[in-house]
């Protein structure tokens, strides 16, 4: 069943200023003291042996060019904070979607289903479907052998219904799939990849970043390959969009 999504919450500003913000802090003390300096040694100088002012005008140049600096930097920060609100708002365009990761362990809830996609390619006759636990253990094995002609190529869904081989229900865990697609002659085909898909209920920040909450596992949005339409029914796996679908049961 599709849950709910979840409220996701705001950052808080802290008032901490910015690195260039505390640069140009200390550059203005700098700059004080400096001139304080220039101005004392210009009044206590000797009229008849004027202090040379090439040192001073070095300093004058090089505060210039480090005011530049810091005022580059604090433009790139606001460059980088307009970006980072902007992909928040985008990841936010996830949730309540269904989503295939560039992954191929899910997370199995107590009493509930799993899916998967796969790319099979072409030239398939034969094809096994292992889902391993997070021990490696197969816990459930089915093979398809296509008709005259062979299987088509291209994204196929694979619903699983918990359990393995004798129907029995699995615990909660991780489990993975591996799809070995073969020709008619009996030999291994390359190129079939296999996709965790599953519900965006939500975000989280993980060390900083926001990463998408799928079915018990958080995923980086650039992990995401393809985005489907909200599900109309309690399929959480499930798309309306005619997708050929397998059931492994």
């Amino acid at each position: 069943m599709v849950t709910g999504v979840s409220n996701t919450t705001g950052s808080t500003y802290t008032g901490t200023p910015s690195a260039a913000e505390q640069s140009g802090v200390s550059l203005a003390k700098n700059f004080d003291t400096f001139l304080t300096l220039l101005t004392t040694q210009l009044k206590n100088q000797d009229p008849t042996s004027p202090m040379d002012s090439k040192e001073f005008t070095n300093q004058l140049v090089m505060f210039s060019q480090v005011e530049q600096s810091i005022n580059q930097n604090k433009n790139l920060e606001k460059l980088l904070a307009m970006f980072a609100t902007q992909q928040n708002s985008n990841n936010l365009n996830f949730i309540g979607k269904i989503v295939d990761v560039d992954d191929n362990q899910i997370e199995l809830q107590q009493g509930g289903s799993g899916f998967w996609s796969y790319e099979l390619p072409a030239g398939a006759t034969n094809v096994k479907y292992n889902i391993l636990n997070s021990s490696g253990k197969v816990v459930r094995s089915v093979t398809s052998t296509a008709p005259d002609g062979g299987f088509p190529k291209g994204r196929i869904e694979l619903a699983w219904d918990g359990k393995d081989g004798e129907s029995n229900a699995l615990p909660a865990g991780k489990y993975r799939l591996e799809v070995v697609a073969k020709d008619s002659g009996g030999k291994t085909i390359d190129g079939t990849k296999v996709y965790a898909r599953g519900y965006v209920s939500s975000l989280d920040t993980v060390d900083g970043e926001q990463h998408l909450v799928v079915g018990g596992n958080k995923y980086l949005p650039s992990k995401v390959v393809s985005v489907y339409p909200a599900p109309t029914n309690d399929n959480t796996g499930g798309t309306d969009d005619g997708d050929d679908e397998e059931a492994a049961s």
